[in-house]
C-alpha cells in the first residue's frame, strides 16, 4: 500500500530545503538579490524554484534529522550553499565596482562620492557608473541565467541535505575572493598606465617652464584623458566581464564539489 503520509513529509522537506538554498542565494546574488529587486517578487521566484526541483527529483533522499539542532545545521548548511552560489557571482561586479574606484582617485574624483542605499556607505561616482554599466552588460549576456544554472546544477554535486563543510571550503572562497583583485587591476589598467604617462608627461613640462601651474593644469587635463580611455576602454569592458562570469562560473563547479564530497 502506497504510504501517502510519508511521502508527502518527505517531498514538504525536499521543498523546504530547496526553498533554504534558493532564500540565500536571492538574499546576495547579483541583479536577483539588489534591493530594488521586489521582495515579492523574491519570494515568489524562490517558491517557484523549489516546486519545479522538488518535481525534478522524483527520487531525492532526504537524511533524517534526529534531534532539534542537526535540522538547524541542516537548514543552515543549505542557506549556506546559496549563499556561496550568490556570493561568488557579486565578486563580478565587486572587481568593476573597486576598478571605478581605483580610476576615480587616479583622476582626482576622490572627494565626489555619493551614498548608495543599497550598501549603505559612500561610493564614487565612476565606480557606481561603472556598476551600473556592469549590471546591463551583466543581463546582456545572460549573467542572471548563468546564475540560475549554477543553482540548478548545484543539486547535482550537492544532494538536498547532503552538505559536507570541512577547512578546504573557505580557503576554496579565500582565493576565489581574491580574483576580484585581478578583475579590477584588468578594467583599471588602461586609465591607470595613461594617467602615469599624463604625470610623466606634466613633470617634464614643469621642468621645461618653471613658472607654470602644472597642478591646474594637470587636474584638467587627468580628467579628460581619464575619462575619454574609460569610454574607449569600453568595448574590452564586455569581453572582460564575460570572461570573469565564465571564470567564477567554472571555480564554483570545483566549490561544489568540495561541499558535496564525502
Amino acid at each position: 500500500m502506497f504510504d501517502f503520509v510519508n511521502f508527502a513529509a518527505d517531498k514538504l522537506q525536499l521543498f523546504l530545503l530547496i526553498m533554504l538554498r534558493a532564500s540565500g542565494l536571492f538574499l546576495i546574488a547579483p541583479i536577483l538579490g539588489h534591493r530594488v529587486f521586489p521582495v515579492p517578487a523574491k519570494v515568489g521566484l524562490v517558491v517557484l524554484f523549489a516546486l519545479i526541483l522538488v518535481a525534478a527529483m522524483p527520487n531525492a533522499v532526504i537524511p533524517a534529522a534526529q534531534s532539534l539542532s542537526e535540522l538547524v545545521t541542516l537548514a543552515a548548511k543549505e542557506m549556506f550553499v546559496g549563499l556561496a552560489i550568490g556570493f561568488l557571482f557579486s565578486l563580478v561586479l565587486m572587481g568593476v565596482q573597486m576598478a571605478g574606484d581605483i580610476i576615480s582617485y587616479q583622476i582626482g574624483f576622490a572627494m565626489a562620492n555619493i551614498m548608495d542605499p543599497d550598501q549603505g556607505h559612500e561610493v564614487s561616482t565612476l565606480g557606481q557608473f561603472w556598476f551600473l554599466c556592469a549590471t546591463l552588460i551583466f543581463i546582456g549576456i545572460n549573467g542572471h541565467h548563468v546564475i540560475i544554472s549554477a543553482f540548478n546544477n548545484s543539486y547535482q554535486l550537492i544532494p538536498a541535505g547532503q552538505i559536507v563543510m570541512n577547512g578546504s571550503v573557505g580557503e576554496m572562497i579565500m582565493t576565489i575572493s581574491a580574483y576580484v583583485f585581478i578583475i579590477a587591476l584588468k578594467l583599471a589598467a588602461p586609465v591607470v598606465v595613461t594617467l602615469l604617462l599624463v604625470d610623466v608627461a606634466m613633470g617634464v613640462v614643469s621642468r621645461m617652464m618653471p613658472t607654470m601651474n602644472v597642478f591646474l593644469l594637470g587636474f584638467g587635463v587627468k580628467v579628460a584623458v581619464g575619462i575619454a580611455i574609460m569610454a574607449l576602454s569600453l568595448p574590452v569592458f564586455a569581453y572582460i566581464l564575460e570572461k570573469a562570469t565564465g571564470y567564477i562560473d567554472s571555480e564554483l563547479i570545483n566549490l561544489l564539489g568540495a561541499l558535496g564530497r564525502a
